[in-house]
Order: C-alpha cells, then structure tokens, then sequence
C-alpha cells in the first residue's frame, strides 16, 4: 500500500532525502576541500587522498562536515518536497475543473 500522500509523508520524505545526498555527498565534499587547500605534491589524487585521510584519521574523517551539510540540505529538500507535492495537487484539481461538463460523468 505504501505511506499516505500528505504533507507529513513528504516532511519525511524531504529529511529522508537530506540525510541520504549527506551520507554520499560529504565524503567527496571533504576529499575535495582537502584537496583544494594542500600543498603542491601532498596527494596525487582525490583516490590518494581518500585512501591518506582514512589511513591517518579513521573512516569517519571523510565524513567532517556531515552535520552542516545535512543543516543546509534537509530543510531545502523538506520545502521541495512539500512544495512540488502541493502544486502537483492544486494543477491535478484544475485540470479536473477544466473538462467539458459531458466528460465529467
């Protein structure tokens, strides 16, 4: 049967969404910054950098910034979810009013 189709479903929808773009979004977002601000020659790439950074720090070092990423996504991605959902009702209910009366029945 699946969730009903009501805002609160698409509140969860959008912190759902937040927390999975976080959960893959932040690891590249930390081997890019790191390999923004290094040194020349400190890494040869983003998969050296990866590999040095869970080497010297731990695997959860890629995920440095993971609270203020999910912060910025999830309450974007709850306002997108409800907003879509509440046009996507309010142009089903126009186009309903817009068919000739004979269609109706």
């Amino acid at each position: 049967r699946g969730a009903s189709d009501n805002p609160a479903t698409h509140i969860s929808a959008g912190f759902c969404a937040g927390f999975v773009a976080s959960c893959t979004s932040t690891p590249v977002d930390t081997i890019k910054t790191r390999l923004m601000n290094s040194n020349p020659g400190q890494y040869k790439g983003p998969v050296d950098c990866l590999l040095q950074t869970v080497r010297n720090e731990g695997p959860m070092a890629v995920y440095k910034g993971f609270v203020p990423t999910f912060v910025r996504q999830a309450p974007y991605l709850v306002v997108m979810f409800v907003t879509l959902e509440q046009l996507k009702g309010f142009f089903r209910w126009v186009d309903s009013r817009s068919e000739p009366p004979a269609a109706r029945n």
